[in-house]
């Protein structure tokens, strides 16, 4: 059991490391489709920046209710005050002091 652990375990790593190969080097055409495709993906994304960019500048779409017409408020009125009455202070108390 444990060499067919092992066995697998290696067969693994050398899989692995076989598909990893150090000195594969791409072919011309192979380099000039890499090129090619990485100038389109720049193109492209150079123009998505560009739209975004014109999208971003837009002014933003807002809804502003129109106002309802504010209801005066009741003019503050002068408020009434109370003042104490003095027995005897009325009309006879100063017909009182005339005569007095």
């Amino acid at each position: 059991m444990k060499r067919q652990m092992l066995a697998v375990a290696l067969c693994a790593i050398a899989g692995a490391a076989g598909a990893q190969s150090l000195g594969y080097t791409p072919t011309a055409a192979e380099a000039r489709q890499a090129r090619d495709n990485a100038k389109r993906d720049a193109k492209l994304a150079d123009a998505m920046e560009k739209a975004r960019l014109k999208e971003d500048a837009k002014p933003v779409a807002v809804y502003i209710p129109k106002e309802e017409p504010k209801k005066e408020e009741a003019k503050a009125k002068k408020p009434e005050t109370f003042t104490a009455a003095v027995p005897g202070s009325g009309k006879k108390a100063k017909e009182k002091q005339k005569k007095g």
